[in-house]
């Protein structure tokens, strides 16, 4: 959809920007407010074992390990910035919907993206990482990145 103001137009329809970016709300992770029903959180995500990480990694050619912290990373290049930002905006609502976020940096048409699990103890690559890096893998699909 294209943005006016605090709003995001969809297919004709005023949404509520979600996200809370365009008025610089930060929102506390659904995660850390969540309590159960006996006052505790929620068991953080498990960290994956060596040969899950590397079974996963083998099918996921794209993505490699980064290099001073254990996460995954992907570089992509598109067409001009304007398709690489669209890419963002699309991997942004990925994200918020799973609510597990990309560390990314981007210069012009190209997006860099590194993915962990900070819940996990202690931080390290879980599930979450892998089916985001897959959701990732199907939009940069559709652009050809």
């Amino acid at each position: 959809g294209m943005m006016l103001g605090s709003r995001v137009l969809c297919r004709g329809k005023q949404l509520s920007h979600s996200l809370g970016l365009l008025r610089g709300r930060a929102t506390k992770s659904a995660y850390r407010n969540t309590v159960c029903a006996f006052g505790a959180k929620p068991t953080p995500p498990e960290r994956l074992s060596p040969e899950d990480l590397s079974s996963h990694l083998s099918e996921m050619s794209e993505w490699k390990m980064a290099g001073e912290k254990e996460a995954i990373c992907r570089t992509l290049i598109f067409e001009d910035f304007i398709e690489a930002w669209g890419f963002m905006n699309s991997v942004a609502l990925c994200a918020e919907k799973a609510n597990h976020h990309p560390e990314w940096f981007n210069v012009y048409n190209k997006v860099e993206i590194t993915l962990n699990t900070h819940d996990c103890v202690p931080p390290g690559i879980s599930e979450k990482d892998i089916k985001l890096a897959r959701e990732i893998d199907v939009l940069a699909s559709k652009l050809k990145a």
